[in-house]
């Protein structure tokens, strides 16, 4: 549905929208990459320790993890159970050496953690409660882009 005409359509119930249990599914994967990306964060802040990028990434993911809360929490609210990441591995390898790997690494994560999300806050009929949320999340993700953005600015990037 068009951004535009979402107003005018919802207005009064007018409209279909997706089920708790169709959101739940289909959140279900957002709340998979977010747990990667915490991992990746974490991973990655331990692997710059020390340097003037460290601060700035522990900044970026304890914004995340207040965002992912908000995730965690719509699924439970519609009556569904959040992938806990507990079945995931580190996987240090996938950083890379160098800081510009680990943060183009990052930037590459979160690029496609927001296109997912930007992907289901515009194409996806979720009750208005959860679009909110979710679109919330979207401009966090957003927020990071930029910050990894400026970050990264001053490296080249490596040819894979």
């Amino acid at each position: 549905m068009h951004p535009l005409l979402r107003p005018l359509l919802n207005r009064g119930g007018a409209g279909r929208y997706l089920s708790r249990a169709e959101s739940v599914e289909r959140l279900q994967p957002l709340v998979r990459q977010f747990n990667r990306l915490v991992m990746d964060y974490a991973a990655a802040e331990e692997r710059l320790a020390g340097t003037r990028h460290a601060e700035r990434l522990g900044t970026l993911a304890k914004a995340l993890r207040t965002e992912g809360g908000k995730l965690f929490e719509t699924v439970f609210s519609l009556g569904g159970k959040a992938p806990t990441g507990a079945d995931l591995e580190p996987d240090a390898d996938a950083l890379g050496r160098s800081a510009a790997d680990v943060l183009y690494h990052l930037l590459d994560t979160e690029r496609a953690y927001h296109e997912a999300l930007t992907e289901e806050v515009d194409a996806v009929h979720h009750q208005e409660r959860t679009r909110a949320i979710l679109g919330n999340v979207a401009r966090g993700s957003a927020a990071r882009l930029d910050a990894l953005r400026e970050l990264t600015a001053r490296y080249p990037r490596r040819r894979a």
